[in-house]
């Protein structure tokens, strides 16, 4: 098996300024440019999401393994790899980044965090860096982000969208850690 610690753990999200991320049953924002954004973060890397979240989408997200985290030990959907534990999620992850690097001279050595508010607040200490979609909008309640410690991150502003007459002003940052994260994948892996 390759060595687990040279991959990444990445949290890709769009939450509003109160950290909310959805009500639980679809995307509140339609953003333009974001599903192409997060498309191209995304591509060619495991993701893990709640049931629920992908329950939303609908369908599984082509040239990416979909991995399920579900407490139902009898969830299946075609086209998805459903796990019940967090560290099954990154060990299926692990295992596919291998099978697919063992085809490139260009390694893959992320793995997604797709959401929803459970699952990234099971593996927020293990991420390296957040990828995130900032919406300028506390009207909605719902499911939320986890606080994090900002002093633990070093957040890069990458681009600013104002408001429009369809969409409420937003903008793109990239979170990376400034120390190591909590506990590393490996940590995870053997702690289980």
């Amino acid at each position: 098996m390759a060595d687990i610690s040279q991959n990444r753990l990445v949290c890709v999200v769009a939450m509003a300024t109160n950290h909310v991320i959805g009500d639980g049953e679809d995307l509140i924002w339609h953003l333009p440019g974001d599903l192409r954004r997060v498309k191209q973060l995304t591509m060619g890397c495991p993701l893990i999401m709640g049931r629920k979240t992908y329950q939303s989408i609908g369908r599984p997200l082509p040239g990416r393994l979909n991995i399920v985290l579900t407490r139902n030990a009898g969830f299946s959907a075609e086209g998805i790899v459903a796990v019940t534990s967090f560290e099954a999620a990154i060990a299926r992850a692990e295992q596919w980044l291998e099978e697919q690097n063992s085809q490139t001279d260009v390694p893959e050595r992320r793995i997604i965090l797709f959401g929803g508010g459970e699952i990234y607040r099971i593996g927020l200490d293990c991420c390296d860096a957040i990828e995130a979609t900032i919406v300028e909008d506390a009207s909605h309640d719902g499911v939320r982000f986890p606080q994090i410690d900002n002093a633990a991150w070093h957040d890069e502003l990458l681009e600013a969208i104002p408001a429009s007459d369809s969409h409420p002003a937003f903008s793109y940052h990239r979170l990376t850690r400034i120390a190591q994260p909590a506990m590393s994948l490996a940590e995870r892996a053997q702690s289980t």
